[in-house]
């Protein structure tokens, strides 16, 4: 790894007597200088088919993520018996070879201290574009980006760890001059990872397993959950004090790795009763633990006993990941005097219409939550379809999809574009005998 430690007397001198302005502070997250994304969220409405690619982020480029296996499909049948929910293990070890003491506590991982990370305050003198958020789902999460725009030389991200699951984080130059320069803070605004030295101590372990001229690769294991501040940019910039701009044909894949096996399967809610049926579908019941989701009259919260399954599980495993966006907002199951919208479907108890904030809406900058969601619905293996008309969405949620299940979606394609669906799902379960179509 070629040595940037020279950096520390001119760059300790700028952070040290540069004010934090509007950076990670765990509450309110990046501060930007000027605007951020410059690209608007284009999504095709065309009725029924699957819609094209679309601009995320600075500007257009396009998303590429690996969506994990999941572990086994269920197969709940028609008496609706539970669809054998597993719980999610890690499966990731830190993989660089390091020598010295086992320094991490409870995790058991091992990292070499090689001296304490230069504290580094990228957004104090960057210009940084701070968009997008990254969850703690197990799996990789992999966006396409570049700085053509030429107003940001640093990119900001926020990442939720989970406590002992290890977090691979990947930073790789696609495009133009720079050398990739990867920079970790926590909440309090501590330097985890100077893009050379990582933290190593009791309850936290970051070691470096890629360091070339065209890739950054650390590994991260905390014994506690965190919230942590990834920003990238090049050595040319952190050289010059931040104050450099970025080549604007730079371009990188990025690539966050939560090293853990996805939950599958479906479960009845606690407090399910299926003594309460009318006209063969099963009432959703308050939620339980309360928080979880909230839903209109009962009248208008009838399915068959996979959706409610389906609703319940992804519900809570969404509060785990993305409390900010909790609790989902679970509109018409079925249509009664109580919907707001006269169906064409939402007839047979297999159909779902649901908010989830930011994450249910193509408008949103930040569309990783969305795509965090229909991922969950994914790994159920009990869900035929999703109408949401994201493309940036739709192209990773389908491949995953497609990935994981053998199975035969919705009218052929997983997450495709219908008219209307720009600020919910629409969920289609499979029908009784287990089929989608």
């Amino acid at each position: 790894m070629r040595s940037h430690r020279h950096i520390s007397s001119a760059l300790g001198l700028l952070i040290m007597g540069t004010p934090i302005v509007g950076c990670f502070d765990g509450d309110t997250g990046f501060g930007t200088a000027g605007a951020t994304g410059d690209a608007s969220t284009g999504a095709s409405a065309e009725t029924g088919t699957a819609s094209a690619s679309g601009a995320s982020g600075e500007s257009s480029g396009t998303s590429t993520s690996e969506g994990g296996e999941s572990a086994g499909e269920s197969t709940s049948g028609s008496t609706g018996e539970t669809t054998g929910a597993t719980t999610g293990e890690t499966t990731g070890e830190t993989t660089g070879e390091t020598t010295g003491e086992e320094t991490l506590g409870t995790t058991g991982g091992l990292c070499e201290p090689e001296g304490e990370p230069l504290e580094v305050d990228p957004c104090g003198p960057a210009s940084c574009w701070s968009a997008l958020t990254f969850s703690a789902i197990c799996g990789p999460t992999t966006i396409a980006e570049n700085y053509a725009s030429g107003a940001f030389n640093v990119h900001a991200f926020t990442l939720a760890v989970r406590a002992e699951v290890t977090t691979r984080i990947t930073f790789s130059r696609t495009g133009g001059e720079f050398d990739p320069a990867l920079i970790i803070r926590d909440s309090m605004g501590e330097t985890l990872f100077d893009g050379e030295v990582g933290a190593c101590g009791e309850g936290l372990a970051v070691v470096v397993i890629d360091a070339g001229e065209d890739t950054v690769s650390v590994e991260l294991t905390s014994a506690t959950d965190r919230e942590l501040g990834i920003f990238l940019t090049g050595w040319q910039v952190v050289d010059g004090g931040f104050a450099p701009a970025m080549p604007t044909d730079a371009t990188y894949i990025f690539e966050i790795d939560n090293l853990c096996d996805p939950e599958t399967g479906a479960s009845d809610p606690p407090n399910f009763d299926e003594d309460d049926l009318e006209g063969g579908f099963y009432v959703l019941p308050d939620a339980e633990p309360p928080g979880l989701y909230t839903h209109k009259d009962p009248d208008c919260s009838r399915g068959t006993r996979r959706m409610i399954q389906v609703l319940h599980t992804v519900a809570e495993r969404w509060q785990a990941i993305r409390p900010e966006f909790a609790p989902i907002n679970i509109l018409d199951l079925n249509e009664a005097w109580c919907s707001t919208v006269d169906h064409a479907t939402h007839d047979d108890g297999t159909h779902a219409d649901l908010k989830a904030g930011c994450a249910t809406n193509v408008d949103c900058e930040n569309w990783i939550p969305a795509l965090d969601l229909a991922r969950l619905f994914v790994d159920t293996g009990e869900v035929c379809g999703i109408l949401f008309n994201d493309a940036k969405v739709q192209a990773e949620a389908n491949p995953y999809f497609e990935e994981g299940h053998d199975y035969e979606p919705w009218k052929q394609v997983f997450m495709r574009t219908v008219d209307g669906h720009v600020a919910h799902f629409h969920v289609r379960v499979k029908k009784p005998g287990g089929t989608c179509n």
